[in-house]
């Protein structure tokens, strides 16, 4: 993932015990879900959304690791991360955690009782959609006060060394964003992955729709009821 801090490269999380996460215990696991932390208490790079994995509740990442435990392990070497100075230090992530990490806590759900709830606890949690669609300051945290208004977006793509600066689309209750789609507008553009003008998704979010697509219709519609419940917030 190329971002102005360098280059970051996802890890190895199959349950490969050498290479991956197969020697972890859920403790490890609930750790560096929660905190950002790795079994040697190394802070890891927030290009890692624990700060939206934090809003997962324990039965939810229990069964995750549960999951991912039964997957086929992997011997794949994934390379370092290739970041500018001064981020190369993982000391300062301690810092940043400082300033950053308590933010979503006040979006913590857990124990859905209404659609809203529900919608609200998925896409700050498991679906961390914040990590994307809200814009960022210079250090690299989520500016809160501009929630899912849409963010520049450094994708895989044409350019200089493959790079691709693009926007990612204000989601709130807007006319900049989704004001104009009904929940069921919304729900249905989860499941199929077109909009209401049937203009197909693209960038990373194809990927992000084939998952949501296997959510239940239920939860499609928490999201859709969730999203028109947020304060409307102009883009940029």
């Amino acid at each position: 993932m190329a971002t102005p801090f360098g280059v970051f490269r996802s890890p190895n999380i199959s349950p490969d015990p050498e290479v991956g996460i197969g020697n972890w215990s859920m403790l490890d696991f609930i750790n560096a879900m929660v905190l950002g932390l790795s079994p040697e208490l190394e802070h890891y790079y927030p290009a890692f959304p624990y700060p939206h994995y934090q809003n997962i509740n324990y039965d939810d990442l229990i069964d995750l690791k549960t999951y991912l435990d039964t997957l086929p392990p992997s011997p794949n070497q994934v390379a370092d991360h290739e970041l500018i100075f001064p981020y190369t230090f993982r000391r300062g992530v301690g810092l940043w955690k400082w300033r950053y990490l308590e933010r979503n806590k006040s979006l913590r759900t857990s124990d859905p009782k209404t659609p809203v709830e529900r919608g609200r606890y998925l896409v700050t949690g498991p679906g961390h959609c914040g990590a994307c669609h809200t814009p960022r300051d210079v250090f690299g945290g989520e500016m809160v006060d501009r929630f899912l208004a849409g963010a520049e977006s450094f994708e895989v793509g044409e350019g200089p060394e493959g790079e691709s600066e693009g926007r990612i689309p204000n989601i709130t209750p807007h006319s900049d964003g989704i004001g104009d789609w009904s929940e069921t507008d919304i729900a249905y553009s989860l499941e199929s992955g077109f909009d209401p003008d049937f203009d197909s998704f693209g960038g990373s979010m194809v990927e992000v729709q084939e998952n949501t697509a296997r959510l239940s219709a239920e939860d499609r519609a928490a999201i859709a009821a969730y999203l028109k419940s947020i304060p409307a917030r102009r883009s940029d």
